[in-house]
């Protein structure tokens, strides 16, 4: 009866509204409430109570605690989570709903909310010392590399009050062992167990792994195997762990039969690339080298270790160097971003001769991996001589001989560069004046910019165009595109170009003869080479054909052919001395030399006769320094053959003298010419130039 009467009171205390309670008690009377509703399990009333003695005072903390433990219990979890985060805020000092939020936070649905967790624990440890809970916070602590030291300070912390706490040593140990950087400590906890239990196997075989990693220790590491051996002499993975602490100590011929013993308890693929790996270290034992890669590939074809192990030992001597490159293409068909592969591409193309790819390859190994200082130092020795150049050249011709007379001076500005491993341009820009008979005279700016790729060792493209201001008529224009390929000992070039006729002033510059412009004249033809070089002797075939054009003069036909060979008689000293001969041969269709029976005033002043053949005898002395510069001598009289208006057999001939010279990061050179050319002229031109290389 009694029991009903009380029932009845707190129904109807409940049901009393809050108008009939006097003023001052709302916060005590909705938390009355709150405390009977959740008593009796109404968790919906209650945190409506809860909630109203929060809006009579904020900073109620029974009310707040109240909102979020009738959440809880209604089974509202992400409001209560929501509302925990509320009441944590206003009282960090709860430690209870502090653990109880964080055990919350640890479900798979809070995942994203881990470091909450943490930070939840730690607040409810501030307040209250937990060993529960704080290897609760160890373990959370330890799921992320980035807070192991914070985990292992909880665990020390730990130990420090339960230090015979074998889980609590357990789970410290693991966490050592998975940070190399703790290995030091890991060791130390290693050997503090083999003190309390000598026959402990598994600490033992912890230890042994942990020795064998480092050169310092992996004498000791090879005792311990020898020990454990000695009990299970058919483990394979201690057989394997002995050979790896061998090699790691140096020593390298037991290791070897180690490693062999360890691949006869237990073939694997990761046994036999370590022993590989080993072999190949040796020069004496790289043939076994390749033989286990090979093994290795024929079982696991794409495994890019062994096909990179298998590259690096062909890649070792020249005469396998061809096999190595095919073993890294191999590699990089299957990962393009290998830098490992590229890396050993570049020191192979190195070694065969293809400076281009060996750069190329280079590039591409920095790009996708670390920097490496072979690496850099093989891209020092061949970029000699290909560095970045600017710098300035001075040119200067004076030909004699009437009205075939012409003189000229320029200066230029220079630069070349190699954009990619596989290409090279240069630039070359100033001004030239001229002078002819009778005070005739031409200026005006140059500019010539040439390329030339490189696709293949064996094969090039050259590229070039320039216009002169100097030329009248809008005759400036003047390129060149070729092609060659060396196949083995013979080069073989094909080529077009428009370039200006030096014949005379007029034939270069064109001068107004009546009114109108004549000469300027261009000869445009395609070529051919074939070329034959040996250790002593050498031969080149070449010939051309195409038009001579101009201003005020119509096109004609022209067409050569020329031959040279040369012996090589002595190397004295670093020179080579070879004697040859040269034979040409050109005709044009029409002279336009204005020297027939009645001179034409108006000619373009071009040297044209029906044919012209020179022979020519041929001496030459050579020095090549590789990049510190080379010396070229080359001269030799000639019988020259004209038929036509000066038809006549007459003795001229031609000298070449040229240097080229480096000097720390400047390059000099310079080039001299002399040419008797029958009657008409004699001309020396000459030509001086210096460059400043960038690293």
């Amino acid at each position: 009866m009694i029991r009903t009467l009380r029932a009845a009171a707190l129904a109807a205390a409940l049901a009393l509204p809050a108008a009939a309670r006097p003023a001052g008690i709302s916060e005590a009377w909705y938390l009355a409430r709150g405390r009977a509703n959740l008593r009796i399990g109404n968790c919906a009333a209650a945190v409506e109570a809860y909630r109203k003695a929060l809006a009579e005072n904020p900073r109620g903390r029974e009310a707040s605690r109240g909102v979020a433990l009738a959440l809880l219990q209604n089974g509202d979890t992400d409001l209560a989570v929501a509302e925990l985060d509320r009441h944590l805020a206003r009282f960090p000092d709860d430690a209870e709903l502090a653990f109880r939020q964080a055990g919350l936070l640890q479900w798979s649905r809070y995942a994203y909310r881990s470091r909450d967790a943490v930070r939840y624990l730690r607040m409810g440890l501030a307040v209250r010392d937990d060993p529960a809970r704080r290897r609760e916070l160890a373990r959370l602590l330890a799921r992320e590399r980035a807070a192991l030291g914070e985990a292992l300070a909880e665990y020390d912390r730990l130990l420090a009050a339960a230090p015979d706490d074998r889980t609590l040593r357990d789970e410290r140990l693991r966490l050592l062992l998975w940070d190399p950087a703790r290995r030091e400590a890991a060791v130390e906890e290693l050997r503090r167990r083999r003190r309390e239990a000598p026959g402990d196997a598994a600490a033992t075989r912890a230890l042994a792994g942990l020795l064998a990693a480092d050169a310092r220790t992996a004498g000791e590491a090879v005792g311990l195997y020898d020990e454990l051996l000695g009990r299970r002499p058919d483990d394979a993975e201690l057989a394997l762990g002995r050979a790896r602490a061998l090699s790691k100590a140096g020593r390298r011929a037991e290791a070897r039969d180690a490693y062999a013993r360890a691949i006869a308890l237990r073939p694997s693929a990761e046994a036999r690339l370590e022993r590989a790996e080993l072999l190949a270290a040796d020069p004496a034992t790289r043939g076994e080298a390749r033989a286990e890669y090979q093994a290795v590939l024929r079982a696991e074809p794409r495994s890019r270790r062994a096909r990179l192990g298998l590259a690096r030992v062909l890649g070792a001597r020249k005469e396998t160097s061809g096999e190595a490159i095919a073993a890294y293409e191999t590699v990089l068909a299957s990962a393009p971003q290998d830098a490992e592969a590229h890396r050993g591409l570049a020191q192979a193309y190195a070694w065969n001769g293809d400076p281009d790819r060996a750069l190329a390859h280079g590039d591409l190994a920095g790009r996708y991996g670390p920097a490496r200082p072979e690496l850099a130092a093989l891209e020092r020795d061949l970029r000699r001589g290909r560095e970045p150049a600017a710098g300035g050249l001075a040119r200067a011709l004076a030909q004699t001989g009437g009205d075939f007379a012409i003189s000229s001076a320029g200066a230029f500005a220079t630069g070349r560069t190699d954009p990619t491993p596989f290409t090279t341009g240069a630039v070359e820009a100033g001004a030239a004046a001229h002078r002819g008979p009778d005070g005739a005279r031409a200026e005006g700016a140059q500019v010539r910019v040439t390329g030339r790729w490189r696709p293949d060792p064996a094969w090039r493209l050259d590229a070039a165009g320039g216009w002169d201001g100097a030329r009248r008529a809008g005759q400036g224009f003047q390129g060149a595109l070729g092609l060659e390929a060396t196949l083995g000992a013979a080069t073989l070039a094909a080529s077009v170009s428009r370039a200006p006729r030096l014949d005379s002033f007029r034939a270069y510059a064109g001068e107004l003869v009546d009114g109108r412009v004549v000469g300027a004249a261009s000869e445009t033809v395609a070529a051919l080479r074939v070329a034959l070089a040996g250790r002593d002797l050498r031969g080149e075939l070449s010939a051309r054909a195409g038009t001579v054009s101009g201003a005020g003069f119509r096109s004609t036909l022209l067409a050569g052919v020329a031959a040279r060979a040369d012996r090589v008689l002595a190397r004295p000293g670093g020179f080579e001395l070879a004697a040859g001969g040269a034979v040409e041969a050109v005709h044009h269709a029409r002279d336009l030399s204005g020297d027939g029976p009645v001179p034409d005033p108006a000619a373009p002043r071009l040297f044209s006769p029906p044919l012209h053949a020179t022979a020519s005898p041929r001496l030459s002395l050579a020095r090549d320094d590789g990049l510190a510069g080379r010396l070229v001598l080359d001269a030799g009289p000639a019988v020259q053959l004209t038929t036509g208006a000066r038809g006549a057999v007459r003795a001229g001939g031609d000298a070449r003298a040229a240097v080229l010279r480096r000097i720390g990061r400047l390059q000099l050179s310079a080039e001299a010419r002399y040419g008797r050319l029958a009657s008409v002229h004699a001309a020396f031109s000459g030509a001086v130039g210096a460059e400043i290389l960038f690293p």
